[in-house]
């Protein structure tokens, strides 16, 4: 069996339109002795490596798991050497690392094609960014977030393997392999951080001058704030680094869903912080909708499957539907797209 991928260029193919998969996490739960299944996000022909979350081993079919290739599943066998989850340790997740609890899995699938949100590009609500990109002209891109910006739970950001960046980092790199320009990137992610906190500190974003600015708050912002005072915030970011540098473009984030276990949050709140967002998108801003493209995903998949701590961040694929949603939305998924 072939070894997992761990090109840049196939992490960053969008799933929605590739008919390979790299590197889909899955987490088998249930109890010790027994089978465990987990929902492969399409159903696969040929599978190609089948993997820790660390690559450092690789699983045997027949042995270690079965594929139900009709209905997507992959099934943990009894005695296998696949990490599990006790069921009981799902429902009390205490927001540990889930990396060496996680399988992932590559595989073509040609006869199955992704049918739900699908991200667009939104180059002309960019002009300027546009511009700029297509004359290949030097740009400089920020980041203000919270922990998930940061890069928390990213494996490289743990320095653990197969060192897979987070995902500003991915965008910009996508970015500068899909257009050939030199970016510059700013990572002003600070964990705990809400949209509220990113108000009072634009003088860093603003000091770099940059042409683009990636707003990515929302998680801890559910702890406390309705969508029109998250909203309220976010449009106080973009009003104070405008002032300063006129110049400037944004692309907001809307935020991934935490799993059902982190009760302090909430739930409701992500789709109202999203259309919010989306009311200000125009000229200069648009939206990167990772919440519409999340739900999707886990309507199909375990959210566990996509959860870097159990709680409410990204593990490594994670981290790949940011920054394929991002790049997505600024047209720089591929250099023919640029």
């Amino acid at each position: 069996m072939a070894e997992s991928s761990n090109n840049f260029d196939d992490l960053l193919d969008p799933f929605w339109r590739s008919m390979t998969m790299y590197r889909e996490s899955v987490m088998f739960i249930g109890r010790d002795g027994s089978s465990m299944e987990a929902t492969l996000l399409f159903r696969p022909e040929a599978i190609l490596a089948v993997n820790s979350a660390g690559a450092d081993i690789a699983y045997t079919e027949g042995i270690d798991y079965r594929i139900d290739r009709h209905e997507g599943r992959i099934t943990r066998t009894p005695g296998s050497r696949m990490p599990w989850v006790p069921s009981e340790g799902v429902a009390a997740a205490d927001g540990e690392l889930t990396h060496n609890r996680t399988v992932v899995v590559s595989y073509t699938h040609t006869g199955d094609r992704w049918q739900g949100f699908v991200p667009a590009s939104r180059r002309s609500q960019l002009p300027r960014f546009t511009r700029r990109l297509e004359a290949r002209e030097p740009l400089t891109i920020c980041l203000a977030g919270d922990s998930i910006s940061e890069g928390y739970d990213a494996s490289g950001f743990h320095r653990l393997p197969p060192y897979q960046s987070p995902f500003g980092t991915l965008v910009a790199s996508g970015a500068e392999r899909a257009v050939r320009s030199h970016i510059q990137f700013h990572n002003f992610g600070t964990a705990g951080w809400t949209a509220a906190d990113a108000l009072w500190d634009t003088e860093r974003i603003s000091a770099v001058k940059p042409d683009l600015v990636i707003v990515a708050f929302g998680m801890n912002d559910a702890t406390y704030a309705d969508a029109d005072e998250y909203v309220g915030n976010v449009s106080g970011i973009l009003t104070r680094v405008r002032a300063e540098v006129a110049h400037t473009e944004f692309i907001l984030v809307s935020p991934m869903l935490p799993t059902p276990e982190c009760d302090w949050l909430v739930h409701s709140r992500f789709a109202e912080y999203r259309n919010a967002l989306a009311r200000l998108a125009g000229d200069g801003v648009a939206l990167a909708d990772v919440t519409t493209l999340w739900t999707a995903v886990a309507a199909r998949k375990n959210p566990h499957d996509l959860s870097g701590n159990g709680w409410n961040h990204p593990n490594d694929f994670g981290h790949r539907i940011y920054a394929q949603t991002i790049l997505a939305t600024m047209g720089c998924l591929t250099a023919s797209e640029a």
